[in-house]
């Protein structure tokens, strides 16, 4: 019975964690051109395909979280995209007062993301 019980645990834990990138990957899909505005206002070169390779990111990597087909590979992109996002897109301290601390809650969430995300990367990784 805790069998069940904890497999059950692993996939709900691995929906968490690909639900927001499999969500913002179908939205930015929908809502292209924002997703490109967003992309230039970051500052990146050729903002269509960096929002196209986000997009691709975002659903690939999602799907094979919480499928686990090849799920370690996937965290493991993920966790790295959102490392590089978080550091692009939230830069607290360029900022003062209350936007710092919104922007440094913010990466703190996503730092939690990542390890959430290396815990799944690194059950891949065969011991001994």
């Amino acid at each position: 019975m805790i069998e069940l019980g904890a497999f059950y645990g692993v996939v709900a834990a691995r929906a968490c964690l690909a639900v927001v990138f499999l969500y913002s990957g179908i939205d930015k899909l929908c809502h292209w051109r924002e997703a490109v505005a967003e992309v230039h206002q970051l500052g990146l070169p050729l903002p269509p395909l960096f929002a196209a390779l986000t997009i691709l990111t975002q659903l690939l990597g999602g799907a094979m979280v919480v499928t686990d087909w090849h799920g370690p590979v996937g965290a493991f992109v993920l966790a790295g995209f959102t490392l590089l996002a978080t550091l692009l897109g939230h830069r607290f301290w360029l900022r003062r007062g209350s936007e710092m601390r919104h922007e440094l809650t913010t990466v703190l969430e996503h730092l939690a993301i990542v390890g959430g995300l290396s815990l799944v990367a690194l059950s891949g990784i065969p011991s001994g």
